[in-house]
């Protein structure tokens, strides 16, 4: 039973969820990079394996948001992201272990080795990957989608947003804050001071706030932003924050009715750099400093701008008593075997250029 679950009877009773994570993933100790930073006791927690066939922080939103598909009887889910969308691609693979199609309305991106790959494994999982020109074109097309599929008789696909951020998703990220209770009392690991992670959408890190106060620990957010608004703000953090709080206190009034807690989330905008999906050169360094002292996978659009507000923070001498957690957001499963065998003309045309056009460096 999940965590929050045990400790919320009810909750279980009207949210569904299935199974697709490794849980509770694993905290490690980044001994030498901490010593080399100044933070006296630096720990990682493991979300890169959080699932067998994809890791990363999708897979715990996906747990609550296709278990709503399957209760609806949805044959498809239909979502949305860039072309290399992490997201889009995770749901894909999980939803065809499912037994439902998925349906992926995508928005161009900078080109890297990273969105080639996710292509391919998008047509590895059989994923109906489409390309349009911008948001406004997705809208459109979206509901032309969802018209044209119920008219043939297919029936109305479950749609989930961009990274998975509706309140139902979010739930994934409460529960993970209760493992992490449940770590903090094993002597897994000191409570965190603070905890570290990327923001793109903010299910993540505004999960884990609220999962965090409901479960008593203190620890305080410090959610790096990855993406630029409507994605990442403030104000969508308040708002996904009230949503979800109203889901749990719906499904069991005993869900402590908690404030959004200004003084432990904080929002920082400076490691950002040129944009989404563009790497930056203290991200790269960051990324080359933890291969050289702990040998971490991360990647630098996300993980990487990540990693170095938490050195840069460390530098200050900010962190030097603390206990803190980096939250490890990155896929490290290996898709290589999936698309060993894919060639990129098996994808719609529009796809092709990302693979004809040199790619920006390799983001780790």
């Amino acid at each position: 039973m999940p965590p929050l679950f045990h400790r919320y009877p009810r909750l279980g009773e009207s949210l569904p969820r299935v199974a697709l994570a490794s849980l509770p993933t694993p905290v490690d100790r980044w001994e030498r990079l901490g010593a080399d930073a100044g933070i006296a006791r630096l720990c990682v927690k493991r979300d890169d394996i959080s699932g067998e066939a994809y890791g990363g922080n999708k897979v715990r939103k996906l747990e609550f948001l296709l278990a709503r598909a399957t209760a609806l009887g949805a044959t498809s889910v239909l979502t949305f992201g860039a072309a290399g969308s992490n997201h889009a691609l995770a749901t894909a693979i999980y939803a065809r272990q499912l037994g439902m199609e998925a349906i992926s309305m995508m928005v161009p991106q900078q080109n890297s080795p990273n969105v080639r790959r996710n292509l391919l494994r998008g047509l590895a999982a059989g994923a109906e990957l489409r390309l349009f020109g911008g948001r406004k074109m997705v809208s459109a097309a979206t509901l032309q989608e969802i018209a044209s599929r119920f008219s043939a008789g297919k029936g109305r696909p479950f749609v989930i947003p961009a990274g998975g951020s509706a309140p139902l998703g979010v739930v994934g990220f409460v529960n993970a804050a209760f493992e992490l209770r449940a770590q903090v009392e094993a002597g897994l690991i000191p409570e965190p001071d603070r905890i570290y992670v990327a923001s793109g959408t903010m299910g993540t890190c505004v999960g884990l706030l609220l999962g965090l106060a409901a479960a008593g620990l203190r620890s305080r957010v410090v959610a790096v932003r990855v993406t630029t608004a409507p994605y990442t703000t403030p104000e969508k953090a308040r708002r996904l924050y009230a949503r979800t709080l109203g889901l749990l206190r719906r499904a069991d009034r005993d869900f402590p009715a908690i404030p959004f807690p200004e003084s432990r989330f904080t929002l920082r905008d400076e490691f950002l750099g040129e944009g989404y999906a563009r790497p930056t050169e203290a991200g790269t360094a960051a990324l080359r400093r933890l291969d050289d002292l702990e040998g971490g996978a991360l990647e630098g659009t996300y993980t990487g701008k990540a990693l170095a507000c938490l050195l840069a923070d460390g530098a200050s001498g900010a962190l030097e008593n603390e206990t803190i957690l980096f939250w490890n957001t990155y896929n490290s499963q290996s898709q290589a075997d999936a698309i060993k065998n894919l060639d990129y003309y098996q994808l719609p045309e529009g796809f092709h250029r990302y693979f004809q056009e040199a790619p920006q460096p390799p983001e780790g």
